[in-house]
């Protein structure tokens, strides 16, 4: 009887033990990575634009929405291969690297995720592009410059 009550009790240890974890909602992982990421204004983006500072500023959301606008001399890198992509243009651990999505929550999962594989200088915009576009700033696509009245999300 006492051999049998082993197997039992481990089988109970390790059902209680599953049911406690909880999985997080998206909310709650967006909350934790706008929480931690390192954040750059709209108004301090503009002015490093307009200073000729060099920086690498990179558009993290889906090639759709990037070709339909962007910001000026962004590069396109999607957060699905980031980490792979970010590498081929550059390796310099101290590059200036500036981030950004639609709202800002892709832009701070890719900064954290630039900052563990060994990224140093990496912000990401506060607010996404949409808070550049509402705030009344160019922008881009093959076409060249062009004038947001309304955006919003379309997919």
């Amino acid at each position: 009887m006492k051999l049998l009550m082993v197997p039992i009790a481990l089988v109970y240890i390790l059902m209680a033990s599953t049911v406690q974890a909880e999985v997080k909602t998206k909310d709650q992982i967006v909350s934790e990575a706008k929480s931690k990421a390192v954040h750059i204004t709209v108004d301090e983006l503009k002015k490093k634009m307009e200073s000729g500072e060099k920086f690498l500023l990179v558009d993290t959301r889906k090639e759709k929405e990037y070709e339909t606008a962007h910001i000026q001399n962004a590069t396109w890198i999607p957060r699905g291969t980031l980490e792979f992509d970010i590498q081929k243009i550059t390796r310099d651990s101290k590059a200036e690297i500036i981030l950004y999505c639609r709202s800002g929550a892709r832009g701070s999962l890719a900064m954290l995720a630039l900052k563990e594989i060994g990224y140093e200088n990496v912000r990401d915009l506060d607010g996404g592009f949409k808070n550049w576009v509402k705030t009344g700033n160019s922008v881009f696509n093959m076409h060249g410059e062009i004038k947001v009245i309304n955006y919003g999300k379309t997919e």
